[in-house]
């Protein structure tokens, strides 16, 4: 198997911008998209070969019979030798001609000269009979040249052979009886929309393809986030992680009993493995409340759940107290505040066009919304809501399934969560959707549902948190339909049309036609920014790293946190330094240590109030 991390191979891939742009001032040099092509193959592979070495390395070491075997054979340290020939190959400039047709240019030349030359002399002799003489000459020269020239020309193209590639990798493989090389593709969703379908264009799908069933990939990818190209989707095995896919088997009292009892069973066993000790050392009060509030705050995802605990144990055991539910709840808010509410504070200085930066900020529109609603059913009155004694759990809400992509930016941000699915009162499909833990308890929002009767099992279908009225509002009034070649904005009521007909569009018959997020509401804001500020978006996520920790951190460190290589972070942080953005220090082992700038701090985090959703001020009391 190979690991790779494919947001950090695509940046690691790309050329020097810089450079490419004086490169295309020259006529004979390849277009811009080629060499980024040729780039991002080399790096896939080269990563690929590096994990495939690792893979064996730790093999050999982890097995006693390998090593005894390995001193008499060597067949794998040949491996590795031959592979690291493989990966130096590759990188080799080798050209072949891309001449279609011979051509041959005939230039042909003649001139013509005519030289005049005359010479006159003259002589004077004294003697007893002086004299004078004189005399002239003349010459006329006529010069005729004629040449033929015949030039051929032949075009060069550099070339990479991946197809060979492949097959010489297959056999050095099968040497050791391995059939099937599995690539697990990472972070898939992190790239932009245009690098997906690079790399699946250019790089998966030919692999995919020439490999013969040799190499089998694996992408992890966030649904709504994937571009499969030209693949046959009935050919790709799809599983779905979500909570309601994995645990959702006939309702919502069973999705959740076997989420809440995945996610003890996950504690459990690392409590045991780490320390050996009763769960019970831990965790403070009834166990099944404890579970649930895990589950909660987490929706079963173990990265979430790390978090949670991990200020759970800052606030808690350290200090000698066992987590409880309340401890849980304040472990969700500071996860909420520290890692998710600023999304927003950092958007606004993506180093992106003013249109992306407006649609994240739409998205806060949206939310704000949805939230604000969610806050105003507090005191709702209804039949149901009339059974309940105190204040009614509202942090979930349900949409139809054609308004649900507008919610996928969300839920990828972790603001919203897809909870279920279920059909509403009205006999229709609906999604239900859970607001972020850790954001009901800054915005006291009640979290769940009734426990106990059985009516209370539709909960999340009642008409009051149907709101699909408020996406379909907030559609109109923050989106355009605009054609990127004549710039003409079609009616929003258009799209299913245009849709039907591939998005082209109806006024210029040429053009595209796509949808744009608008923020009419923070535009103003949004136009303020200086452009000297803005940045790429890993090193915004390098400054916000580092902004939540109390001491400098390694490359590595922050690396973990971001979900890239600590070389890319390493690379990054020179440009950060530069800018007085990050201070580089090394410790006494000369270990390299980050660490953010009171500027940085002044510039990018002082406007604490961007990550706070705008609601009417009497709601937003804690």
């Amino acid at each position: 198997s190979a690991y790779l991390d494919i947001k950090t191979i695509y940046e690691s891939s790309q050329p020097d911008q810089h450079l490419v742009t004086k490169l295309q001032d020259y006529s004979n040099s390849i277009p811009r998209e080629s060499i980024e092509r040729i780039s991002l193959y080399k790096e896939f592979l080269r990563s690929t070969i590096r994990q495939i070495q690792d893979e064996l390395r730790k093999r050999i070491e982890q097995s006693i019979w390998n090593k005894i075997k390995e001193k008499f054979t060597g067949s794998h340290a040949d491996l590795i030798k031959s592979l690291d020939h493989l990966i130096d190959s590759a990188f080799e400039d080798r050209f072949t001609s891309a001449l279609g047709l011979m051509e041959t240019r005939v230039t042909s030349a003649i001139s013509h000269g005519i030289t005049d030359e005359i010479a006159i002399k003259s002589s004077i002799e004294l003697s007893h009979k002086p004299s004078l003489k004189f005399s002239d000459e003349g010459k006329s020269t006529q010069k005729e040249d004629s040449r033929l020239t015949l030039d051929y020309t032949n075009i060069l193209i550099r070339a990479f052979d991946v197809k060979h590639f492949i097959e010489r990798l297959k056999e050095l493989l099968a040497s050791l009886g391995i059939r099937h090389l599995y690539v697990l593709v990472d972070d898939f969703s992190e790239l932009p929309e245009d690098a997906m379908k690079i790399v699946v264009d250019t790089v998966i799908a030919p692999l995919n393809n020439w490999s013969d069933e040799f190499i089998k990939f694996k992408i992890a990818a966030y649904p709504g986030r994937i571009y499969y190209g030209e693949k046959d989707r009935t050919k790709i095995d799809e599983v779905y992680l979500d909570v309601f896919s994995l645990f959702g088997v006939s309702d919502v009292a069973t999705m959740e009993a076997s989420a809440i009892v995945f996610t003890r069973r996950l504690v459990e066993s690392r409590v045991k493995h780490y320390s050996n000790s009763a769960i019970d050392e831990f965790f403070e009060g009834k166990s099944e409340d404890v579970w649930r509030a895990l589950f909660s705050a987490s929706m079963a995802n173990p990265r979430v759940l790390g978090y949670v605990l991990h200020f759970a144990y800052q606030n808690q055991l350290i200090h000698g107290r066992p987590i409880g539910i309340k401890s849980i709840q304040e472990a969700s808010l500071k996860y909420y505040e520290e890692k998710i509410a600023s999304y927003f504070e950092t958007g606004k200085f993506l180093h992106e066009a003013f249109s992306e930066r407006c649609s994240i900020y739409s998205l806060k529109e949206l939310l704000e919304q949805i939230v604000g609603r969610a806050r105003g059913l507090r005191t709702h009155k209804s039949g149901v809501f009339d059974k309940l004694g105190g204040r009614p759990p509202t942090s979930h809400f349900h949409v139809t399934p054609t308004d649900e992509a507008l919610l996928s930016t969300l839920e990828l941000n972790f603001f919203l969560t897809k909870y279920f699915e279920m059909s509403d009162r009205d006999g229709r499909k609906v999604s239900v959707f859970a607001l972020n833990y850790g954001l009901c308890q800054r915005y006291s929002i009640t979290f769940g549902r009734p426990s106990g009767e059985r009516e209370f099992r539709a909960y999340f279908i009642e008409r009051v948190f149907d709101y699909s009225p408020i996406v379909r509002a907030f559609l109109q009034q923050n989106q355009e339909i605009v054609c990127d070649a004549c710039d003409e904005i079609q009616d929003f009521s258009k799209l299913e049309a245009l849709q039907f007909y591939g998005m082209r569009c109806p006024s210029c018959k040429e053009g595209t036609c796509r949808v744009i997020n608008l923020s009419r509401k923070y535009e103003p804001m949004l136009k303020g920014i200086d452009d000297a500020l803005l940045l790429p978006k890993t090193e915004i996520g390098i400054l916000q790293t580092l902004r939540g920790e109390s001491s400098p951190k390694r490359p590595a460190f922050v690396a973990g946190e971001l979900d890239c290589s600590y070389q890319l972070i390493s690379r990054r942080a020179i440009n950060l330094e530069d800018r007085g953005l990050v201070k580089r220090t090394s410790n006494e082992k000369d270990q390299r240590l980050l660490e953010i700038t009171d500027l940085a701090e002044k510039s990018y985090f002082s406007d604490s109030e961007s990550r706070e959703l705008d609601l009417p001020s009497e709601l937003t009391e804690l």
